[in-house]
């Protein structure tokens, strides 16, 4: 259970340096490109003394299924960005974090996990929670100007997870899950770097040097986001019906509080509802474990 704590917090950490990144006017594609290689070398450092040719000869398939997983991370990234930028923020926000049905309806379907009624009734009032806590303020949603851009994060998103879970299950092993975190960063980072490198020699983008600290910042808890999502994984014998639901709520409720704390945002009722619902869908999926 540690683990699911650690990577709700390495992951709600991501987040809310989004938030404090744009405050301070940082470029936010250099500081993403910088983190992937930040996250790279993380995983060397912190897995250092467990990397070794034999083990590169032995889990070789999880090299090459971790850098395929690792190369769609920037074209996600751009679509989300997109998505954001002409569907509006609110479809964005809820197609991703809806996503999550796409992972745990697979693994409830191949028999990774059990159907149960308290289980459906669990992701139900999920989905219910992320709905009202996607919403503004006064209660109204953006306007989707592209509505194919939030379908199109909702099936990219799940996809991505669903990737994540059947590598993890299938081919990655708990012997090779630092080389398949450093391998998928890895893959992000070269094709992070190409792009970057590719818009300043064509005068597309401006270098910005506090990027790079931000990117620092940034890589760290990135890296053990994804490190401590595979242990969990692991610890729950591969339930993404349970793992993805649970995490994606966490998250949501983790950084509402924090934000009500740290950034002092106002909570609308809506809100309130949906942080509610969240803790309630929180509980049942834990029952339904226990």
């Amino acid at each position: 259970m540690i683990y699911l704590f650690l990577t709700v917090l390495c992951t709600s950490a991501l987040f809310i340096l989004f938030r404090v990144y744009n405050n301070l006017k940082i470029n936010i594609f250099q500081t993403i490109v910088w983190n992937y290689v930040v996250c790279t070398l993380t995983g060397i450092a912190y897995q250092y003394d467990l990397l070794s040719q034999a083990l590169y000869t032995k889990h070789m398939n999880t090299v090459i299924a971790s850098s395929m997983v690792g190369s769609c991370f920037l074209p996600i990234f751009f679509l989300i960005g997109t998505s954001t930028r002409l569907a509006g923020l609110t479809p964005t926000t809820m197609a991703n974090k809806l996503s999550m049905i796409i992972p745990a309806g697979f693994a409830i379907l191949i028999g990774l996990a059990p159907f149960t009624w308290l289980q459906f009734g669990a992701i139900v009032i999920g989905i219910l929670a992320v709905f009202f806590s996607s919403q503004n303020q006064n209660g109204t949603q953006d306007t989707v100007a592209r509505p194919y851009l939030p379908w199109l994060v909702f099936i990219t998103a799940g996809l991505l997870d669903l990737a994540i879970m059947y590598v993890n299950n299938k081919i990655a092993t708990e012997e090779s899950a630092g080389l398949f975190s450093i391998h998928t960063f890895a893959a992000a980072a070269s094709w992070g770097l190409l792009a970057l490198t590719t818009l300043l020699v064509l005068k597309k983008d401006t270098f910005q040097g506090k990027a790079i600290l931000s990117g620092i910042v940034l890589g760290i808890p990135n890296y053990f986001s994804v490190y401590f999502l595979l242990k969990t994984l692991n610890y729950f014998h591969h339930d993404g019906s349970f793992v993805f639901p649970a995490l994606n709520l966490s998250i949501i409720l983790f950084t509402a509080v924090f934000s009500l704390i740290v950034f002092r945002e106002k909570f609308s009722s809506r809100l309130t509802i949906g942080l509610l619902l969240a803790i309630s869908s929180i509980l049942l999926l834990y029952l339904n474990k226990a």
